[in-house]
């Protein structure tokens, strides 16, 4: 009987645009155009004196002397290029475009002519020549660091674009985050900015290194033609056609062989094809200590006893002052746009939108840099320095204030146990999972003892179980903290179970700041409001309740002063729904209609509009929804007892 066998899975066919011919028959000329004269030089290559035409002493010389030259001329492209880099990616100054012109003028100005604006620049009768000359005793032209000169001039170009794209998609989070940890801007610079910009760095260094090897009309008017000296392989290749043209195809094919190599090597990152992404180590399953593992980890407070109370007077976008005693989270809550991390980057002072008069412990920090303030940040996303271990990133802040390696691995490593992630210690932010990440983001945070810890929506990314551990996680840690901290959040959960205080910000200014029972009560925001779930609408105090801002009368149990603006309060579950005209003591009564209906734990909500009343939320059972035949589009009754609004005075 013959066995059957399961046909191989056939690899999906990439669906595509048949190209028209007008469009395909002009690009296959220019792929011919561009392929025949590499073919010219394979076809017309002596392959048996191949080798004789590479070892003979001239092209051996030249070939050396290339090398020297593209290598310092790398050199020199490196020191002068990445800060040139780091200049146009990350800061504003008058005449940016002016010098971005001219870093791009060498690569389309013909080389001949850089060669001549080279030795009007440096030459003996140049504009810096004779003083080069005079003080120094260095003459440029005729010699090897004139050629140097020259390719530097038509390559570091390729440098510069290459790294200034890199660090211009690399965004600044990551060196915001090691400056908060006390790292200085030329660390920040060497540990974090130039790791994560290698494969930029490290294209625009093989381009520039190909480019000055290859470079020859820039040297020839500039530095001549002097074997030993100046003459380069592209050089050596100009006269050899002269007299032995199978000779010059031979260098040639070796130069043509050589930046073949490097485009072949950095495929994907200069000529814009995508290369595969390493697939991640597999994330372990969130794990959290229990309650017990959870209190013996509590950092024990600071052993020096140290405590930070916080004041600060922040101006501009916001207007604000801030106090808080030592140990004291403050949950910071407000709409988009309200200037909750602006706050928290005026307070680190990086933002020109707000300035911080910032004391901590009683220490005015105002006039330090980020790196010397004890603020320590935690992104949103956390931003772990990919290129560094969990270890690694949990050390950072320590070894950037001058403790020795291995004190502060121990250190990281207790910290990365206390929170649960010790065992995470050698792993890299890609193979660990969300919750997990979070959590090593704190522990780098708290372990550079900060004076005050900045949580920019810590949570927010995170699943709702692995949400809920992390929560408990960071409550536990927290209460051994001997500053300040401020959390910004969305969620109404972990303004209560996080913090003493919330923040309640709109505009940039402070619309209430008191303990989270009291704003859950009785908040003086509708977006609080709403955040907690609950109808919030503003208005006015009129005859017989409070008159709306979007139009109609609110009755209202308790009185109000005449014209006072109020904030009228309505939990969902305090609005009754009916198909019919509801009659009996409901004061507030509307007509309106069903438009969403979604699930909240065991309890519907309703999203009823109406001509005469706001949108109103309410809440009703399953079962009342069914008894009732809500659909969307159902045409409702709503009601509201006055004594059910709470007023909140504005």
């Amino acid at each position: 009987m013959k066995q059957l066998r399961p046909r191989p899975a056939s690899r999906p066919r990439t669906s595509g645009t048949r190209a028209p011919l007008a469009l395909a028959v002009p690009a296959l000329l220019a792929v011919a155009f561009l392929l025949l004269p590499l073919i010219g030089i394979l076809t017309r290559t002596s392959w048996g004196e191949l080798g004789t035409h590479l070892s003979s002493p001239g092209v051996v010389e030249a070939l050396e002397l290339s090398l020297v030259v593209s290598f310092w001329s790398l050199g020199l492209s490196l020191l002068l290029g990445v800060p040139l880099a780091w200049l146009l990616a990350r800061t504003q100054f008058p005449g940016k475009a002016f010098v971005r012109s001219l870093v791009l003028l060498p690569m389309v100005l013909p080389p001949t002519v850089g060669g001549v604006a080279l030795l009007l620049a440096f030459g003996r009768r140049g504009v810096l020549g004779p003083w080069l000359e005079s003080t120094f005793g260095l003459t440029l032209p005729f010699h090897t660091t004139g050629a140097v000169v020259a390719a530097t001039f038509v390559a570091m170009p390729f440098l510069v674009i290459s790294l200034e794209g890199a660090l211009g998609g690399l965004r600044p989070r990551y060196e915001e985050t090691a400056a908060s940890l006390g790292a200085s801007p030329v660390r920040v610079f060497l540990t974090v900015t130039l790791p994560m910009v290698a494969p930029g760095l490290i294209a625009g260094a093989a381009l520039t290194w190909a480019r000055a090897l290859g470079e020859f009309g820039a040297t020839i008017t500039f530095a001549g033609n002097l074997p030993g000296t100046t003459q380069t392989l592209p050089l050596q290749v100009y006269l050899l056609l002269q007299d032995r043209p199978e000779a010059a195809t031979s260098v040639s094919l070796l130069l043509l062989v050589i930046a073949m190599a490097v485009l072949i090597g950095l495929r994907g990152r200069w000529t814009g094809s995508p290369r595969p992404a390493a697939a991640p180590g597999a994330a372990p399953p969130e794990s959290e200590p229990s309650a017990a593992e959870t209190a013996a980890r509590v950092p024990a407070p600071d052993p020096a006893g140290e405590r930070w109370a916080l004041h600060a007077q922040v101006t501009g976008f916001n207007d604000l002052t801030l106090t808080a005693s030592p140990g004291t989270t403050i949950a910071v809550v407000g709409p988009n746009g309200a200037g909750k991390t602006t706050l928290l980057r005026a307070l680190l002072g990086l933002t020109p939108r707000a300035h911080a008069a910032l004391t901590l412990g009683g220490s005015d920090v105002s006039g330090l840099p980020p790196h010397r303030r004890g603020v320590a940040w935690v992104p949103q996303d956390g931003a772990l320095f990919p290129h560094l271990s969990a270890l690694g990133n949990t050390a950072y802040g320590l070894r950037a204030r001058g403790v020795p390696r291995a004190q502060a691995r121990r250190s990281a490593q207790q910290w990365l146990d206390r929170l649960g992630v010790g065992t995470l210690a050698q792993r890299k932010p890609a193979e660990v999972s969300g919750g997990q990440a979070q959590r090593i983001a704190l522990a780098r945070a708290l372990a550079s003892r900060p004076r005050l810890l900045l949580l920019d929506e810590p949570l927010s990314a995170l699943d709702q179980t692995t949400r809920a551990r992390v929560r408990h996680t960071l409550r536990a840690h927290l209460e051994g903290f001997g500053g300040v901290c401020l959390i910004v959040t969305h969620d109404p959960v972990e303004a209560v179970s996080l913090a003493d205080r919330v923040l309640v910000l709109d505009g940039g200014r402070a619309l209430q700041d008191a303990p989270p029972a009291e704003v859950t009560r009785h908040p003086r925001s509708p977006w609080v409001a709403r955040m907690l779930g609950r109808n919030a609408w503003p208005g006015r105090a009129a005859e017989g309740g409070l008159r709306l801002a979007g139009g109609g009368l609110l009755v209202v149990a308790d009185p109000l002063p005449d014209a006072a603006e109020a904030l009228a309060i309505i939990a969902p579950e305090s609005v009754s729904v009916h198909r019919e005209r509801p009659g009996g003591s409901p004061r507030n009564v509307w007509p309106g209609t069903v438009r969403e209906i979604t699930s909240s734990g065991s309890r519907l909500r309703l999203l009823i509009t109406s001509d005469e009343a706001p949108d109103l939320i309410a809440e009703v059972t399953p079962q009342a929804a069914a008894e009732l035949g809500l659909a969307d589009g159902t045409p409702v009754w709503t009601s509201v007892k006055a004594t059910e609004v709470t007023v909140v005075a504005l």
